[in-house]
């Protein structure tokens, strides 16, 4: 943490069969969502928001919006559907393993 509300992640992760470092700065808005900023990584540079909306019978709504970069994909060519595609398998995986994670701590 570097200082109440702000921290640094980093970690190592297997993309395409290779380690890839990934350094991302998340801001906390407590209780409405957490601010980030993609420091190294195949998305770098990329800064989103996550917030949280309460529905009924304890059950969550988790929204995601932001702007995406990625220094693999050419901006230039209007591949954006090839970005989307590689942000939302990103955010799919995260999903899965925090349901896992949710599910062994009850």
């Amino acid at each position: 943490m570097l200082d109440d509300n702000i921290f640094i992640n980093s970690w190592n992760e297997e993309i395409n069969g290779q380690t890839v470092k990934i350094k991302a700065k998340g801001t906390m808005f407590y209780p409405l969502g957490v601010a980030f900023e993609m420091i190294e990584g195949p998305i770098a540079g990329s800064t989103y928001f996550i917030y949280y909306i309460p529905r009924e019978y304890n059950k969550t709504n988790v929204v995601l919006t932001g702007e995406f970069n990625s220094l693999s994909i050419d901006p230039t060519v209007g591949d954006d559907e090839r970005l989307r595609s590689m942000v939302l398998s990103t955010f799919e995986k995260v999903f899965d393993e925090d349901c896992a994670y949710l599910k062994n701590i009850q």
